[in-house]
């Protein structure tokens, strides 16, 4: 694990850390003056789209829903589903030069590189988009990329599971049986081009993500059977939009947005059940926050999680939970900065700083059966980062590359 790593999870996984917990939702930075986020809330979204023109696809296909961002695939009654944009992986795991973002996925088998090279993916640049969606069977898993050469997805596949028996179903469809854990599997591979509209939007990110021209998706990968329609299962053009919009406002600022999801009816704690849960996670580009302008960043980062609960809890109970969140992390990221030891202070640098995000970042509303957790780094004012923008000097005189 790298540096950049460190700072993804650590900065969401201490997000509880600190002591200070408040029910109080804050429309302006805490030094009084609007940045970030607060400076961006009133447009809420709006964004400059630019053309995007596509030729016609015959034959089924996948059309993304624009908003602030872009969003690949909306599955329709689904138990779960997110996706993650991964131009705001990349830009996390470049934030350390030497970093690569192909690294995660090649280390999964040593069959992965090759296969990639025999279809002309380029890891580094050619993933848009990777996203899941559970119903009542198993997830389905989807991965929205620039697939110039479709025509080589039986190499690749062929490739991937050197040995295994593949089934072509069509040049589009095809089952390739491994071992697993459970008994054998037959993992549906299919492949959809994509219906751009005719305009996206012009930032970053979005730009990055609009050179996709296929979804890959896979089913069966824990072998308890799934449907082999994946297309099947997606919302319609007319109801894919709304869903989307209304999942994303969770969030103050949806541009730029990482991560997006909801989680529908299930257990949460002793005698609560989860009704329904909406999270997001974005970075909209603008003049930034203190935080991330020490990082090298002119972002804002937003993350939001909305759980309905029933039956309503207390405001004691809510208290009780981030206790126990605050134990938990307290328990997974002492070992974690253990691990670091001795790997030079920028490390501790780092944690201090998730710290920090944790205690004066952190606040939640709960009105109701809602209850809403949200995390924004532009809620720390730059008088508090005065001796964490000296130690980062002092151990990084070059500083990050973002």
């Amino acid at each position: 694990m790298n540096i950049s790593r460190v700072l993804v999870v650590i900065a969401a996984l201490a997000a509880c850390k600190g002591k200070d917990a408040t029910k109080v939702t804050d429309k302006a930075a805490p030094n009084g003056t609007a940045t970030g986020l607060a400076a961006t809330a009133p447009g809420k979204g709006d964004v400059a789209l630019v053309d995007h023109a596509q030729p016609k696809i015959d034959g089924p296909s996948v059309t993304p829903v624009v908003t602030g961002s872009i969003t690949f695939v909306v599955p329709k009654d689904a138990t779960w589903w997110g996706e993650m944009t991964f131009a705001c992986y990349a830009a996390a795991i470049n934030l350390q030069p030497g970093q690569s973002v192909a690294t995660p996925f090649t280390q999964l088998s040593p069959t992965v590189a090759p296969a990639m090279s025999a279809a002309g993916i380029d890891l580094e640049h050619d993933i848009a988009a990777v996203g899941a969606w559970g119903t009542a069977d198993e997830p389905s898993f989807y991965i929205a990329l620039n697939f110039q050469h479709p025509d080589r997805l039986k190499t690749m596949l062929e490739q991937l599971a050197p040995g295994a028996p593949l089934k072509e179903i069509s040049k589009t469809h095809y089952v390739l049986s491994t071992a697993g854990v459970a008994g054998n599997r037959e993992i549906h591979v299919i492949l959809a081009p994509i219906a751009w509209p005719a305009k996206v939007p012009g930032d970053k990110w979005s730009t990055e993500a609009a050179k996709a021209t296929h979804i890959v998706f896979f089913g069966g990968l824990f072998g308890k059977g799934t449907s082999v329609d994946p297309l099947a299962q997606l919302s319609d053009a007319a109801s894919a939009p709304a869903r989307v919009k209304d999942t994303e406002a969770v969030l103050t600022d949806a541009r730029g947005r990482c991560v997006t999801g909801f989680v529908n009816k299930t257990d949460f704690q002793p005698g609560y059940k989860l009704d329904h849960a909406r999270f997001g996670f974005a970075g909209p580009e603008g003049a930034g926050d203190p935080l991330t302008n020490l990082l090298g960043s002119h972002r804002t980062l937003e993350l939001a999680v909305e759980l309905t609960l029933s039956p309503a809890p207390t405001d004691a109970t809510v208290q009780g939970w981030i206790d126990q969140a605050k134990q938990w992390v307290r328990a997974t990221v002492e070992p974690i900065k253990m691990q670091f030891a001795g790997q030079g202070p920028a490390v501790d640098v780092l944690f201090d700083l998730a710290g920090l995000l944790g205690n004066k970042g952190f606040k939640y509303t709960l009105k109701d059966k809602v209850l809403t957790l949200t995390w924004r780094t532009d809620r720390i004012p730059a008088s508090d980062l005065t001796t964490y923008e000296k130690r980062l000097e002092a151990v990084l005189p070059g500083g990050f590359n973002p």
